[in-house]
């Protein structure tokens, strides 16, 4: 009887560790059906601004003049045929214009972010016309055509340029300033006449200072 009762007993312990459950198995998860894809993120890009109407002031002598221009690039163009001293504009942030007599020429503003323009302050003395466009305003440097000119302009280059050679004679100072993105960068910037050409990653703007002449063609 009682080898009987101890084998019993045994039986069952075996039965009890036997049937344990399985701790700590690795349950597989099921396939993803075939053919689909995880999602993409959704793209970040930064859409281009649309067209912007085109802003006119105009006046005589000296002015404080608000403007209605957004936070956006702008290009604008002084123009003073019979002033005959100094001539200069200013923004909040910066001195656009800065010359003697007649002028006429193009700088852009808001060409940084968090820095918009908001207020000419114009000193002349004599009737002035002051007018702001976006980048349909500008002459296009179309690669391998050359474009020549006087005083301070700014020229759109295509995307297909990857360089711009540019000529000034007669100039006390040349600058020029290449403007992509959110990005302006002053490659050149001496005193004297210039020959020489900048690299651009296209599309862009360029932007040349100086008091005499000049020449620029893409390629």
């Amino acid at each position: 009887m009682i080898r009987r009762l101890c084998a019993a007993v045994l039986l069952t312990v075996g039965l009890v560790a036997c049937s344990s459950p399985n701790l700590g198995r690795v349950v597989p998860q099921a396939a993803a059906p075939e053919g689909l894809a995880a999602p993409s993120p959704a793209p970040t890009t930064t859409p281009r601004p649309g067209p912007q109407p085109e802003e006119k002031h105009s006046g005589k002598g000296n002015a404080s003049v608000p403007m209605a221009w957004p936070t956006r690039l702008g290009f604008v163009t002084f123009d003073c045929p019979k002033c005959s001293g100094h001539v200069a504009v200013n923004t909040e942030n910066e001195l656009i214009v800065n010359d003697i007599g007649p002028y006429k020429g193009t700088r852009w503003i808001n060409d940084m972010p968090g820095r918009q323009a908001k207020t000419f302050t114009i000193k002349a003395n004599a009737a002035w016309t002051l007018t702001i466009t976006d980048e349909r305003g500008l002459p296009v440097l179309e690669p391998g055509k050359p474009l020549s000119g006087k005083s301070e302009a700014v020229f759109a280059v295509p995307g297909t340029a990857t360089s711009i050679a540019i000529t000034t004679e007669n100039s006390g100072r040349t600058a020029v300033w290449v403007h992509s993105g959110d990005h302006s960068e002053l490659p050149v910037n001496q005193l004297g006449d210039y020959r020489g050409s900048v690299p651009v990653a296209g599309p862009a703007f360029v932007s040349v200072e100086g008091d005499g002449t000049w020449t620029v063609t893409a390629s």
